[in-house]
């Protein structure tokens, strides 16, 4: 048995029913007018929040209820429900507090003919309040993502740009279209790409929340641009991936800058090779790895013959062209894998991996040639100098780096001692 039925059933006729459920409806509220836009049934708990008993509105004219500007926006919605149309309208209450959805129907009798209209009201205030934050949401969203001072950018979950902001195509060089062409592979630098990929691999696992990663890209005149880059992942509701929020600093100045430092931190200012105390951390090492794995490596220490003489008869520039001629012309000669260091004012130093005692000694008597075989003009003349090493292997049996050093430098004194007594 329907709850009609039941209803009919206690006395009450389908109409008292319908006028009953009517005036109970939550949150809204119905009116039915007849064509003279009279209302003749007024209900719902919504005129009941704007202070309005229904029996009051019940007989009485549209117009002498919706007093002036209220009048003006629902007698057109009234009246074209007369001409058999349906029309919608939000509508906020007089002091702004409330908004309702208006929808307003035509009323049609046994005939099918248009006797009156209906007009049911929502009350959707906590929706348009919703709708309000995320306006304003998104307006603020907008606003920094335009005007922040760094890079940023959406992208899709298969790393393609969707947005960019201003400061992104100021560090890129790209227009906005160029970028948005590309995909985040097309401008990595493929070193970096790798762990990129790691990461944005443990993002959409649900791994992490967020990376950040010192991060290098090709700018759009091809050269590389050095930046730190944070990346965070935006889900739906369902937790499914919609895009990452990226931003990007240009840190290519910083990095330059940190270079330097490391420059001059590591390196002899005046010949460009490494300095003492890099030289000393780099033998530690070679060392190291020669006492544990049994490798083989060897340490040459030359000093330039005469050096002082040069500074006092040519002076100090014509003595530091001469050092930086040296310097090029021993890291000319050597492989790359080698070592050379200025540990002392006229001495040098060569760390040789992978070399025996025969082989170190072999170089010892090149490099000898290769100083003696280099000069540089001062005062019209050409001067030139020549250099003693000594030698000393590094094996597994080598009891530490300052061992190796002093021997090294025992056998420099020799030479120096023997050179002394065939020229003497």
């Amino acid at each position: 048995m329907s709850i009609v039925e039941r209803k009919l059933l206690d006395g009450l006729s389908v109409g008292e029913v319908a006028l009953s459920v009517l005036r109970t409806l939550p949150a809204s509220s119905a009116l039915v007018f007849d064509r003279e836009l009279r209302y003749m049934v007024a209900g719902g708990q919504a005129l009941e929040q704007e202070g309005v008993a229904p029996a009051e509105l019940e007989g009485r004219p549209a117009v002498e209820v919706l007093l002036g500007r209220r009048w003006e926006t629902y007698e057109p919605l009234y009246r074209a429900a007369l001409n058999g149309e349906n029309r919608a309208l939000e509508v906020w209450s007089e002091d702004d507090t409330r908004c309702y959805q208006v929808e307003v129907a035509p009323l049609r009798g046994p005939s099918g003919d248009v006797v009156g209209g209906v007009a049911v009201s929502r009350d959707v205030t906590r929706r348009k309040h919703a709708e309000e934050a995320r306006r304003h949401a998104q307006e603020r969203f907008e606003l920094v993502f335009e005007q922040a001072p760094i890079g940023m950018a959406l992208l899709t979950p298969e790393g393609r740009w969707v947005r960019v902001n201003h400061a992104l195509l100021d560090i890129s060089g790209y227009s906005a279209e160029e970028l948005l062409a590309k995909t985040l592979e097309e401008v990595t630098h493929p070193d970096d790409l790798a762990a990129d990929l790691e990461h944005i691999r443990e993002l959409l696992a649900g791994e992490i929340r967020e990376y950040q990663m010192e991060k290098r890209f090709f700018h759009a005149r091809g050269h590389v641009i050095c930046t730190l880059l944070t990346v965070s992942l935006v889900r739906d509701r369902q937790g499914h991936p919609l895009h990452f929020i990226a931003q990007i600093q240009d840190v290519t100045e910083r990095k330059l800058m940190e270079e330097r430092l490391r420059q001059l931190a590591e390196h002899d200012s005046l010949t460009g090779l490494n300095n003492r105390r890099t030289f000393e951390r780099g033998l530690a090492l070679t060392v190291a790895r020669c006492r544990r794995y049994g490798e083989l490596a060897a340490l040459l220490v030359l000093d330039v013959d005469g050096f002082r003489l040069v500074n006092e008869t040519y002076g100090h520039r014509a003595g530091d062209e001469l050092l930086k001629a040296l310097a090029a012309e021993l890291t000319r000669r050597l492989r790359g894998t080698d070592t050379v260091a200025r540990i002392g004012g006229d001495e040098l130093a060569v760390l040789l991996p992978g070399t025996d005692g025969a082989a170190a000694g072999k170089v010892a008597a090149t490099l000898e040639e290769a100083v003696a075989g280099c000069g540089v003009q001062a005062d019209g003349r050409r001067i030139a100098t020549t250099a003693c090493v000594g030698v000393a292997a590094i094996d597994r049996d080598s009891a530490g780096a300052e061992a190796v050093l002093l021997e090294a430098e025992r056998g420099l004194h020799a030479a120096k001692g023997a050179r002394r007594r065939v020229d003497g």
